[in-house]
């Protein structure tokens, strides 16, 4: 008998950890020891004094924002970095401590109040924000703190350089709240060094008048784990992994600076097999037709689980330790495989769609690199739907 995967999943839900039963042969596996690896490699990488903001967005890039948060928390990671309010409140109502930024800009106005309740730390790009902010401060006769975003070159939110000056000449005569941080971000720091330092360049300039001018006293913060790799002047006071620490790579050949190890591995087992004649159709459109009598094995991943719709007929599994080819489109909610070649295939056999098995593995830039995608989306796209375990 081959030992069978216990559907029972440990979920952390406002400090209480319950079980959660799933009976759909699919999930997500997080090594908790390779992400504690992870850290610790980058913490070798940049200077002692140099704090960490770890990046834990978007359920922390697919791979399950809470329970990170919680090894981060345990590693002694100085910040958290979310892009919204619900993001913060979650981590907040699951017990963590933790400094927490709101990388996203916040409005309307009146939500940040909902920062302030939970300890979250907002972003400020503008005057009428500043103000904003500090009005509230008034009110509730509270010392507020915030990070300034300034854009230097993305083009996404932040005050560009020269609406920098004004605001932060304002911020001395605001007793109520307090810049705590200043930060920018690097579009191009795995592509582009000329432009990367151009834009630290404007940063750093900003960061001086800020505290040679104006006495401010505050972490600068920049670097990205593509940024982090190349150029380590980007570093400043704290720098902002967020691919990194999860073991994905920035760029190509990054590795050759810092060996990373993945942390996230996408499993599910074969619930039905069937053996077809040659000529036999699969799947919708009738893409796959098989040239010799084969066995198809059903996996019950699709495109609702984030298994992307483009590796139809494209992309491979692994299963006994071997490579087998996806037939046919993928479905909504199930995937054809042909293990013709995988001897003594069997009914609850593991396949693994992203990770090792045997001397094999499936990367995450394989998949991003069939569907013409960074490795960012494959795996944000995993849905909520497929359970994280922790191993």
């Amino acid at each position: 008998m081959k030992k069978q995967l216990p559907p029972v999943v440990l979920v952390t839900v406002k400090n209480k950890t319950k079980q959660t039963v799933f009976f759909r042969q699919n999930w997500i596996e997080i090594d908790k020891s390779d992400f504690h690896f992870n850290l610790k490699k980058i913490k070798e990488y940049i200077a002692k004094d140099t704090k960490i903001m770890l990046v834990i967005k978007a359920n922390a890039y697919g791979h399950g924002g809470i329970v990170l948060a919680k090894e981060a928390q345990k590693a002694g990671v100085s910040w958290l970095g979310v892009s919204s309010l619900e993001e913060g409140i979650q981590l907040r109502e699951a017990g963590i401590k933790t400094n927490i930024l709101i990388l996203g800009n916040i409005f309307p106005f009146e939500n940040f109040q909902v920062a302030v309740a939970h300890s979250l730390t907002p972003t400020i790009s503008k005057i009428s924000e500043l103000i904003a902010l500090e009005d509230l401060a008034v009110r509730l006769n509270k010392k507020i703190n915030f990070h300034l975003k300034i854009d230097t070159g993305m083009g996404r939110i932040g005050a560009v350089p020269e609406a920098a000056y004004p605001i932060l000449q304002k911020i001395p005569q605001m007793s109520k709240i307090d810049m705590t941080g200043m930060f920018t971000h690097f579009p191009v720091a795995d592509i582009d060094s000329v432009f990367t330092q151009s834009q630290l360049n404007i940063f750093t300039k900003i960061i001086k008048f800020a505290r040679t001018n104006l006495g401010l006293e505050f972490v600068a913060h920049a670097a990205n784990s593509a940024a982090l790799f190349k150029n380590k002047r980007t570093h400043l006071d704290m720098v902002r992994p967020g691919l990194s620490v999860y073991g994905l790579t920035p760029f190509k050949h990054a590795e050759r600076l810092l060996k990373l190890k993945p942390v996230l591995s996408w499993k599910t087992k074969i619930t039905f097999l069937k053996r077809v004649q040659a000529g036999f159709c699969v799947s919708y459109g009738r893409t796959f037709v098989t040239n010799r009598a084969s066995v198809i094995a059903t996996i019950p991943v699709g495109y609702a689980d984030g298994y992307n719709r483009l590796l139809s007929n494209k992309g491979d599994v692994l299963v006994c330790g071997k490579r087998c080819p996806i037939a046919g489109r993928i479905t909504m909610d199930m995937t054809m495989i042909d293990v013709t070649d995988v001897k003594g295939v069997a009914l609850g056999d593991e396949v693994v769609l992203i990770g090792s098995q045997g001397k094999e593995q499936i990367k995450v830039d394989e998949l991003a690199k069939i569907q013409n995608t960074v490795n960012y989306e494959v795996i944000c796209a995993i849905s909520v739907r497929v359970p994280r375990i922790v191993v």
